[in-house]
């Protein structure tokens, strides 16, 4: 059984992918395994995916018709025989030392937490000098920034921990499907470790489902996205933690 599993959706990600991948395959830690979901692509993906998967066996390919990022990551958690689940986007990539430091950083945790760097104007990037253990939910919360930041890639989850809570990606949005699923896992776990000087790298891709110029997709992104901004606060609402909600912005300034 690998450590880890990594689950990418790819969709027509060809200009990205090999980038990705490599990055995967230069990681200084081994045992790990990475479940490729081609969701459907009609570009090159398919092909740069077989090459990856004749070359080296920690790759597998999952092929399916077009369903979206949310189905294609549950096929994934449902495929995923490792200790630990990662979520990657197929146009980003992490750190060499990524998961040596994330498992040698985060033992014992249902949830462990790295910083992040982007180059979207719309992300600034966080990033931290010293690791903290984490139990109580405030302190989750606001170590993570789960309110404000909620990306999935962040995170290293046990796969028994997903399991045993039914923690699912919700098919029926196209955005805002990170922070349900981030935020409901913070809820659930006991034991949540940041683990400082290692990142993720978020690559800002303008030719992204997200990013579609089609006009109704985009009025789908910002109904979505007040959707989602409106389920953080009843988050925070519900848990006794409207402070983080609030003062946010200050807090990301502290950080």
């Amino acid at each position: 059984m690998p450590k880890i599993s990594v689950i990418i959706p790819i969709y027509n990600a060809e200009k990205y992918l090999v980038r990705c991948l490599e990055s995967l395959q230069h990681q200084s830690f081994k045992d790990f395994e990475v479940i490729c979901v081609n969701d459907g692509s009609s570009d090159n993906s398919g092909k740069i995916l077989a090459d990856f998967a004749k070359s080296d066996k920690r790759f597998s390919i999952i092929t399916k018709q077009n369903a979206g990022v949310s189905a294609a990551r549950n096929d994934g958690i449902n495929a995923a025989r490792g200790e630990y689940i990662h979520f990657m986007d197929a146009d980003d990539v992490i750190d060499s030392n990524y998961y040596s430091e994330m498992i040698y950083g985060g033992k014992g945790a249902d949830m462990i937490c790295s910083g992040f760097v982007s180059n979207s104007k719309y992300s600034s990037d966080l990033t931290y000098k010293r690791k903290r253990v984490l139990n109580g939910l405030f302190g989750k919360l606001f170590w993570s920034q789960a309110l404000i930041k909620s990306f999935v890639w962040r995170y290293l989850f046990k796969t028994d921990f997903i399991r045993k809570n039914k923690l699912v990606f919700d098919t029926s949005l196209i955005s805002q499907e990170d922070a349900i699923f981030v935020l409901d896992a913070i809820g659930a776990a006991n034991k949540l470790i940041v683990v400082p000087n290692v990142n993720y790298h978020y690559i800002f891709n303008e030719t992204s489902a997200l990013n579609s110029k089609d006009k109704s997709h985009r009025d789908k992104l910002k109904k979505q996205y007040k959707f989602g901004k409106q389920y953080r606060k009843e988050y925070a609402k519900k848990h006794n933690v409207m402070v983080l909600w609030w003062f946010r912005k200050i807090i990301k300034m502290f950080l």
